[in-house]
């Protein structure tokens, strides 16, 4: 079999990009390990997406249900400071959109069904640092010739391995919950988010398709030495009331609790010969400010820009010149991300009482700066993407 573009992972970047190119009339198929899609769950994962991937996704014909995010107030936990993004502070009428995981998965997976080799996975590549197209063995003993294979196989990429690229690696020491709550005092249009002892605490909007008009989802990381060896649930239910305190609301958790350990890494090299890295396969970051999806969704777009320029241009998708821009217009904007992240958790997880101070006074000052705030919303909401 020959093919033009192989992709390893059929989630929601993979299929995106799939989709996209295979409208530009460049072919591709999807090598996925898992033995069909996901079925619609009891919506309690979720996704942050920003205004460009929403767009994104509108330009191939995906339109998930989704929770506009007009405003997000931002709260220190341990003090007084506060800061508020608005939407009209950039001319737009939303910051971000709230959709279900699953559901935007099958939605953009659903197409490309008949390209797929489920249950499947590449199991060795030759010819891989030749001028040779790469041809690649699947563990089924599928061989296909192709001339670019797209890494979209998430962390611990088997791709990635296969091409011998090396990342670097760091622990947060958290855990992440997620899950639904019932809220007494929904404000459609603004989420919250919390920073404090007891760990960073988001509260968004759901979309009100499936009758969801008092819920909202709750994103809470917490330090692993703070969770202890208690129970996720008796945690919960033993702090939740915290920040109910702090925001001035009454929650009631509606939903079971997804829980997940927090890391970060990042490859020092996004492409080799004709392998490309995109999304969690190349990096992955704290999700205090919902980016990872956003992320993935801007190297998507770039990767996609610079394939579609080249099939135009009659120059081979796997020239060197034609991978190198993509990696040098994403890595060093996932990588400002990362280390954006990182210096926000270090910040508010300090226990020094002069960085509390600090850190207080610096989010009252920031909240005045239109200009400033202006700025961090333009970069979240991929207006500034490379």
């Amino acid at each position: 079999m020959e093919v033009p573009i192989v992709i390893s992972g059929g989630g929601i970047i993979g299929n995106y990009i799939s989709l996209r190119l295979e409208k530009n009339n460049i072919k591709t198929v999807i090598v996925e390990k898992a033995s069909g899609f996901l079925a619609l769950d009891k919506g309690i994962r979720t996704v942050t997406l920003n205004e460009h991937s929403m767009q994104m996704l509108k330009n191939i014909g995906i339109c998930p249900s989704i929770a506009q995010i007009n405003s997000i107030d931002v709260l220190d936990g341990e003090g007084t400071g506060k800061i508020q993004f608005l939407a009209k502070d950039v001319g737009s009428e939303n910051l971000s959109y709230v959709t279900y995981f699953n559901e935007l998965q099958k939605l953009i997976s659903d197409p490309c069904k008949e390209r797929t080799f489920f249950n499947n996975e590449i199991n060795s590549v030759q010819n891989l640092n030749t001028e040779s197209d790469p041809e690649i063995m699947l563990k089924d003993g599928m061989i296909i010739k192709t001339n670019l294979i797209a890494g979209c196989d998430g962390r611990n990429s088997n791709i990635a391995k296969i091409a011998s690229l090396t990342s670097s690696f760091d622990d947060y020491l958290q855990t992440a919950l997620t899950f639904v709550v019932d809220i007494n005092n929904n404000s459609h249009g603004k989420a919250h988010q919390v920073f404090s002892e007891k760990g960073i605490f988001a509260l968004m909007p759901l979309p009100e398709g499936r009758g969801e008009m008092n819920k909202c989802t709750v994103v809470w990381s917490i330090k692993n030495q703070v969770l202890g060896d208690e129970p996720v649930s008796e945690f919960v239910k033993n702090n939740i009331s915290f920040f109910e305190s702090k925001l001035n609301v009454s929650l009631k958790v509606k939903s079971e609790i997804l829980s997940f350990k927090l890391s970060n890494h990042h490859f020092e090299n996004y492409i080799s010969g004709p392998v490309v890295l995109l999304g969690d396969a190349a990096h992955s970051i704290h999700p205090l400010a919902g980016q990872g999806i956003n992320l993935g969704f801007a190297d998507a777009d770039v990767f996609c820009e610079e394939v579609i320029s080249s099939y135009k241009k009659g120059i081979a998708f796997n020239e060197k010149s034609v991978l190198k821009r993509y990696e040098i217009r994403r890595k060093s904007m996932n990588f400002l991300m990362l280390k954006s992240m990182d210096f926000f958790v270090d910040l508010f997880g300090s226990e020094n009482l002069y960085l509390r101070l600090i850190r207080n006074l610096g989010i009252s000052s920031l909240n005045k700066s239109k200009f400033v705030k202006a700025f961090f919303i333009r970069h979240a909401s991929g207006m500034n993407k490379f």
